[in-house]
């Protein structure tokens, strides 16, 4: 059936910023005392905010990080995307094409706007989505939670039994399936699909597949 609403995951869904930044993020934490490999990143931090990431290496290591530490690695890997981001492969056809059938769309990420504006800016998404993008700073609870999806619904006018959800993450998918909200994971990036099905997701593996599963 066809959906009234889908909402995007942005970071490795529409934009693929995640394999520009895992391994910068690696080499940071592991920087501090927390030895972490790109792939570990990925499995705790993926679809998580900064705030949480922060958090918990925080809690790891059992200090705070140095004074600015969060802001210098979010410059350097803003000019890594500016060097090298591109959009998903196929993401534009998609969208193309979901809007000749006048399907709805959003974004519901993570992200903070700031991170919005540039990494969809910068590879001229941001307009395609008219203002509709929300971040989980917008909410009480970021992913895992449900709030994010629901915000989105409740702002497009859309209950969420008529939304599709497309998302990388566990908990992006997590939050897709509480929020009572069809999720379609893409298995394409750097989680593995049998952790987006565990979650509750019908996992495809490139993006060209997904108006066909929308019935458009």
């Amino acid at each position: 059936m066809r959906p009234r609403l889908v909402v995007w995951d942005c970071d490795g869904v529409l934009v693929d910023t995640e394999r520009l930044v895992v391994g910068l993020e690696a080499e940071w934490i592991t920087a501090l005392g927390w030895e972490l490999t790109p792939p570990d990143v990925a499995a705790r931090f993926l679809g998580r905010s900064a705030a949480h990431m922060e958090a918990e290496i925080e809690r790891h290591l059992g200090r705070a990080v140095p004074p600015g530490w969060y802001d210098r690695l979010r410059t350097a890997s803003h000019d890594r995307f500016r060097a090298e981001l591109t959009p998903v492969d196929g993401v534009v056809d998609v969208l193309d094409r979901l809007d000749a059938a006048g399907v709805a769309m959003c974004v519901a990420s993570s992200s903070d706007h700031d991170r919005l504006r540039l990494v969809l800016g910068l590879t001229s998404l941001y307009d395609r989505f008219g203002g509709s993008i929300h971040s989980a700073y917008d909410v009480p609870r970021g992913k895992p939670a449900p709030d994010l999806f629901l915000h989105a619904a409740r702002e497009a006018g859309v209950a969420p039994v008529d939304c599709v959800v497309i998302e990388d993450s566990v908990p992006g998918v997590t939050g897709g399936v509480a929020a009572g909200m069809r999720v379609l994971g893409f298995a394409g990036g750097l989680m593995p699909a049998e952790q987006l099905r565990a979650a509750g997701a019908e996992t495809f593996d490139h993006l060209r597949e997904v108006p066909a599963r929308l019935g458009v």
